[in-house]
């Protein structure tokens, strides 16, 4: 009894070790000085441009280890998890290597978590395949995740971003400059699209046109929002119409679509709530209903 009570005691803090480890590498806190060297104007380039790219810095080494037997051996299939690892803001070079590395390390780690729950309740094959397909799918779904918060955050962020730029084309400014100035301002409160258009105006500095720039800003993030608006600057650009009315127009088209978004999600709450009514409170409120009947039945004399 004291070593089953010792081997569930070391394999609990392995595993809580394990989760805040993964959970500090990959949600790393935010640097506490951003916000005092924001206001104070030496935020750096650096800085506007950083992402938190999952803590992949962190582990690349071991995940590069790791991964050198399980790398996608064709360019296709390289490519396609670059634009995934893209769609979730992630744009380190090693990217690819360290979810590669993740996955083997989780599979080691789900197997022997597997093996010791196994033991302990003596039903090893099937604790084995649930820890092992558990640690292999955990980076996928943790891309998943990321890929949906970061398309969540352009989204949002998008209509705010093109309300200053209205500001800054009407004051004069032309759009490369305009898409910089808002980039530096929204680094603090919208990080994902301050590195989208940040991204962008490096493209221009280089040598890209602006046409070019905005095309592969929508392409590489795949947001449909990002995507309408290089199209929409494209054509302004293209037919000489007005770019700050065009960015007006397309801001407000943003922000109904994003109501009636909502609308849509509050229609259907009534929906979903049924299951937890009908499977929660539904029993609930019979056993109070029913229960003392039940039990004045049970003493009556006919089931005596």
């Amino acid at each position: 009894m004291n070593d089953q009570l010792v081997m569930i005691g070391a394999a609990f803090l392995s595993v809580t070790a394990m989760a805040y480890f993964v959970s500090t590498l990959l949600f790393g806190k935010e640097d506490e000085n951003k916000i005092r060297s924001r206001l104070q104007g030496r935020m750096a380039a650096s800085q506007v441009l950083k992402k938190d790219e999952g803590g992949v810095s962190l582990i690349q080494q071991i995940g590069q280890a790791a991964s050198k037997p399980f790398m996608p051996s064709s360019r296709e299939k390289q490519s396609a998890m670059r634009r995934e690892l893209g769609r979730a803001g992630v744009y380190n070079p090693s990217a690819i290597r360290a979810v590669q590395g993740c996955k083997v390390i989780f599979l080691a780690a789900g197997l022997m978590g597997g093996y010791v729950g196994g033991m302990l309740s003596h039903n090893l094959f099937m604790f084995l395949s649930i820890g092992g397909l558990a640690g292999y799918l955990l980076p996928t779904i943790w891309l998943r995740l990321k890929i949906k918060a970061n398309q969540k955050a352009l989204d949002y962020g998008l209509p705010d971003a093109l309300d200053l730029m209205v500001v800054c084309v009407e004051a004069g400014m032309t759009v490369d400059s305009s898409m910089q100035r808002v980039g530096e301002e929204l680094a603090l409160v919208h990080p994902s699209l301050s590195r989208e258009f940040g991204i962008a105006h490096m493209e221009t500095r280089v040598g890209l046109a602006r046409q070019d720039a905005l095309r592969n800003m929508g392409t590489r993030t795949s947001n449909a929002a990002l995507l309408s608006l290089a199209a929409m600057l494209n054509q302004a650009d293209r037919f000489g119409t007005s770019i700050a009315q065009a960015l007006r127009i397309h801001a407000e088209s943003m922000r109904i679509a994003r109501q009636h978004k909502a609308e849509e999600m509050a229609a259907k709450s009534s929906v979903k709530m049924s299951f937890p009514l009908v499977l929660c409170i539904f029993p609930a409120t019979f056993i109070v209903l029913l229960g003392p009947v039940m039990i004045q039945l049970m003493n009556s004399d006919l089931m005596k």
